[in-house]
Order: C-alpha cells, then structure tokens, then sequence
C-alpha cells in the first residue's frame, strides 16, 4: 500500500528460521517490528531450475508428502448425499462444511460436481508436509462454491427517467451467514478508514461508501451505479437502497429478471477457517466465486488463509469477488503468528474488484504459474490497494511466471512497503491500466531483483515503476509498447520513515534490459544508479495476444552486457523460456539475441 502505516514495518539483520513445525518451534524471542529489516531463511526444497535470491543464496520451498489415512466424499448433486451419511462414495456428504469440521491431519475430502453456496470454515490445519488436510476436486468434476444465493423477487416494474428498471426486496432471510449482510455493508467502514492514514481523502466518497454486495444476471455481473437516477443512462446496471432493502435493476433491452436467473452475493469470504494461524492445508482445483467482500485493509479473499501458514493453494479458479481474490498474508497490523511459506501455484483468478492475490508479510512463499485476467476493475487506484497481485513486505519470496492481462486500475505486481530479499522474475504482464507501473516496487531499502519478466501494452503509467526505493535490481526485462517510459526511477516522492530513517533514494542497478516503444525509454531521478547494457534503439517487436507469440528484431547493434551480481554470484541463470543462461553470452532481456521464429511466451489465456 503506497501509504503504509508503521505498524507494518518489520524489521533487518536479524535472521529468523521458521520450520516446518511453525507451531512448535517458532523462537521464543520473535523481533520487534520497527527495528530492522528481517531476513528470512526458506525451506528444504529447491527448485528446478534453481532460482536464486538477491542475498545469493538458493530459495526453497517444500512439497506435500502426506499418504492419506483417511478420504471423505462430498457430492451434493446426489440424491443421496447428507450431512448425517459417513461421508463414504457411496454414502457422501451434502456440505463441504462437514467434512471441514471433522478432518483431522492426513486426511482429505473429495469434492464433486456441484453449486455448493455455504461458508467453509476449515476447523484445523494439518501438521507437516506428511500430514496435510486436503480439500480437492474430483477427478474430471468442477464443484462451485458460491457465496451468492439466488433472489426469486418478486419484482416490481418501477420507472427512472425512460427506463424500464425493477425493484425487489433483499429479505433477511436470504443472508444465512450469520452476521453477513454485503448489501448494508460499504466498502470500506468507519473501522477500516481508521487504520488506513494514507485513505483519509476517501472517507465519505463513493465508491468507498458504496454496499459491497454484487448482483449477477444469468452468471453475469452487472455494474453498481452510484445515484438511482444513473440507472436512466447505463444498462445491466443495479442500485442498492440501502435504508430500505430493495434492489433496483436496469437490463438491456428492459429484460424481466423475472425471467432469468438472478444472484446476489451474501457473504464476504467463502473458504476461510474462523482460527488464524492454521498450517498445511492444501486447496485444489475449485472454483471459488461470488465474493461480497470488502475493500482491504484488513486483505479478506474470497479464499484466505487467515494468517495461516504452508497453504498449497493450486488449479483453482478464484472469481468475481468484490474486493480480493485471496489472502495470503498478515490482512493487517501486526502479528507474531510465522505467516507464510505457502505455495500459490496454477490458479486462474479474475474479475476481483481491488486484488486478485493479496498478502502482507507472505514469507518465503512462492506465487508461480497464475494466470490474472480482468483484476482491479474498482476504479480506486488512488486509494493504494489495488493490483492483480498485490503483496507488501516480500521477504524471501519469489513471484514467478504468472500470467497478467488486462488490469484495469493497478499494477500488473505491487511489490510494496519493506521488500527484503525477495524476486520478482519470468512474468508476462500484458494490458495493463495504472497511473504506476506493470510493476511497482516501492519503499524499500534492501535488494530485491525484478528480472526476465515481459511487460508489453502498459496504458498509462511505467512498464517498471519505483519510488521511495533504494538499491534495487531490474534486469533483462523486455518493456514494449507502453504509453509512459518503459522504467521510471521516480526517487523520493513522500517523507515516510523505514526503519527509522528517511527515503534517499537512488542506487539502483538497471542492467541488460530491453526497453523499446514506449513514449520514453528510462527516467531515473535521486541519487545516481547504474544503468548499462541496455537496449533502447534498434527494436521492432510485434505481439499476439491470441496466440501469446512475440516476434521481435533488432536494426541496431545491442550492447555490450556483463551478467548481473548479486550476493557474490551471477544471479540470471535462465531466460524467460527456461533455457540456461552462459555468462560468457548475456544478451539484453530475456530471450537472448532475436530469432527468424516468434517467441511463445505462453499457452494461453
């Protein structure tokens, strides 16, 4: 968040090992936030190819071993299914929540085809690697959980203006997850705005005022108006009369929802256990959509780990949510719970209002092979929390090879507030709409690398953009076709404090890129950097966004380029393809020298 407050300041030189066992044997003396910036120490298991971080060492993450004792089944589609069966294949249960109440470690239920609209609140994690709780589809079924319920009416044709619009009652007993109402509830409270001093201007104003509840017409969602009387200018569009509990709908053509299937949202989160802190808990292959949820702070998914610990999050669809997709960190403020060390991996998450992943403090977690579509859609960039993925106080962590497109008001990645350690490398972010950059890194005063990504199309702000940053890496990226510069080193732009001492800005080390066709090549501001190697005449490139394929050549000699040093080792070692770098050969970007052959960048979209 660009105005993150110091509660959230963590601290260095320090090194805190956190284990498998995080419950167990975390140290007994946590440090202080504040203090200095913590370097933590990651788990076991390298990847392959290794990926190295700025301090030169080797990161490592984990894998699941567990042999299950134990698997329940859950099918809610059969005739058969109840809640009072054994939860057998023959005898399954009907809610996923039974199952999530009574799995124990090395345990997992199997969820089958299904619209399963309830709140699963995971009662425990699991207890290492060997033993994790597992909630996963059925091979070849795609279970729904939905966090909407349908509303039947009855409607009442009402007029505005010319339009033909209808109006129902939100009933109370439609909002069956206790405490929940999204339709009385704004984006952001009272509460909220009091922990957020960088958020004051937005007190009051709309959108932030608005009910964070969504409606979707036959699977679609529509857009929520601001005014009652906005509804005689804009179709498949809704108002919430708050006092009075009534839905206004407007759609096209003066369709009768009467006559089609109408949904609203009645819960903020929908997989989320009530304790926080719980561990090795694995998430697979649902769909997880429908969210009413806030705007952070605190960060609250559709899907969140609550402050939890080694979640493996993987081939999920996570969709339509309000505010974020998933939560992986802290939420906010403080704790001296060992968050972290998750594996977010292959999940397709799109159409979140504000973030589709977010986490505060998400240690030595990886984030790789996501596929982003359509995030940020809230126009509230200005409000700091916005992005397809958004994380602050990386430490240890690694993004890696996700896929972004068309983010409408943020950043592609938002790496902000007290990096430490931590890359950002191999991604491919397309079409993105922000007054910053495809990727942002800001306030932060230790290495962190931002390497081999593509960053093509962005519409407003910088392909890479920084500010209150200090010493930072950007490397072999290749930066096309935007409409600001391809990397702008803002400098210093606020008298914020980390660590106890003011922003200096400048330092940084900008080696081997290519950055072409963009309104301006590189702005750097502050105190010197270190620019050399790159790439910014000569270059013609041609992108296809059906096919993901970029064809690229160069009318001009490229310069000379020396690997990147980082932690007393050459830190590139394979290109955006995966190929192995020879130090003898580096090339500006992440291909290597251009090719007769388009470059395929990915699979799809």
């Amino acid at each position: 968040m660009s105005r993150m407050t110091l509660s959230l300041i963590v601290a260095v030189g320090t090194v805190v090992q956190v284990g498998p066992s995080l419950a167990a044997d975390a140290p007994a003396a946590r440090p202080r936030p504040y203090d200095t910036p913590v370097v933590v120490q990651t788990e076991g298991l390298g990847l392959k190819p290794p990926v190295f971080l700025p301090d030169g060492q080797e990161f490592k993450t984990w894998q699941p071993a567990t042999k299950w004792t134990r698997t329940y089944h859950v099918a809610a589609a059969k005739a058969a299914a109840s809640d009072d069966n054994d939860g057998t294949l023959e005898k399954p249960f009907r809610t996923i929540s039974k199952a999530a109440a009574i799995l124990q470690p090395g345990q997992r239920v199997i969820i089958h085809k299904g619209v399963y609209r309830e709140r699963v609140r995971p009662a425990r994690g699991g207890t290492g690697a060997d033993a994790m709780i597992a909630y996963e589809a059925a091979d070849g079924e795609a279970p729904v959980l939905r966090g909407s319920r349908v509303l039947a009416g009855p409607w009442q044709k009402v007029a505005e203006g010319d339009a033909v619009c209808w109006q129902a009652d939100l009933p109370g007993s439609l909002f069956d997850v206790p405490g929940e109402n999204p339709f009385r509830e704004p984006n952001v409270t009272d509460k909220q705005f009091d922990i957020m001093s960088w958020a004051q201007p937005k007190r009051g104003k709309k959108p932030y005022t608005l009910p964070r509840g969504l409606v979707f017409v036959n699977s679609q969602r529509l857009l929520q108006v601001h005014e009652r009387a906005d509804l005689a200018r804009q179709s498949n569009a809704y108002w919430v009369d708050v006092p009075a509990g009534k839905l206004l709908l407007r759609l096209a053509g003066g369709a009768e929802p009467a006559k089609a299937s109408v949904e609203v949202t009645v819960q903020g989160m929908i997989f989320a256990p009530d304790t926080e802190g719980l561990g090795w808990i694995a998430v697979r292959g649902l769909t997880i959509e429908h969210a009413g949820n806030q705007f952070p702070m605190p960060q609250q998914g559709a899907l969140s780990t609550m402050r939890g610990h080694h979640w493996l999050i993987e081939n999920n669809a996570i969709r339509q949510a309000n505010g974020c997709g998933a939560d992986i960190g802290i939420q906010a403020g403080w704790t001296d719970l060992p968050v972290g060390r998750h594996i977010v991996r292959g999940n397709r998450i799109s159409d979140c209002g504000v973030c589709g992943i977010a986490g505060i403090r998400p240690d030595a977690s990886l984030i790789e092979d996501n596929v982003l579509t359509n995030n940020a859609f809230h126009d509230v960039e200005t409000y700091y929390e916005t992005g397809a993925i958004k994380t602050h106080v990386n430490r240890s962590v690694v993004i890696r090879r996700n896929h972004i497109f068309c983010t409408f008001h943020g950043p592609g990645i938002w790496m902000d507030w007290g990096n430490v350690n931590s890359r950002c490398t191999g991604n491919l972010i397309v079409d993105v709409h922000t007054i910053h950059g495809g990727i942002f890194i800001e306030a932060s005063a230790r290495p962190n690398l931002i390497d081999s990504n593509v960053i093509l199309n962005t519409r407003r702000g910088a392909g890479i953009y920084e500010h209150d940053c200090t010493g930072q890496a950007f490397a072999h990226n290749f930066i096309f076709g935007g409409a600001g510069p391809g990397i702008r080193l803002r400098g210093v732009v606020t008298n914020r404090r980390l660590y106890g001492q003011p922003f200096t800005g400048g330092g940084h080390t900008v080696l081997n890129n290519v950055v072409a066709g963009n309104a301006n090549a590189i702005e750097a501001k502050g105190p010197p950097s270190r620019l050399e190697g790159n790439l910014t005449d000569g270059v013609e490139a041609t992108f296809d966004p059906g096919k993901l394929t970029l064809a690229w050549k160069l009318s001009a000699p490229a310069p000379k380029c020396e690997p990147v040093m980082l932690g007393g080792r050459a830190i590139v070692t394979h290109d955006f393809l995966g190929r192995a770098v020879e130090a003898a050969k580096t090339f500006p970007g992440p291909f290597g020298p251009p090719t007769d052959q388009p470059l395929q960048l990915g699979k799809d979209r």
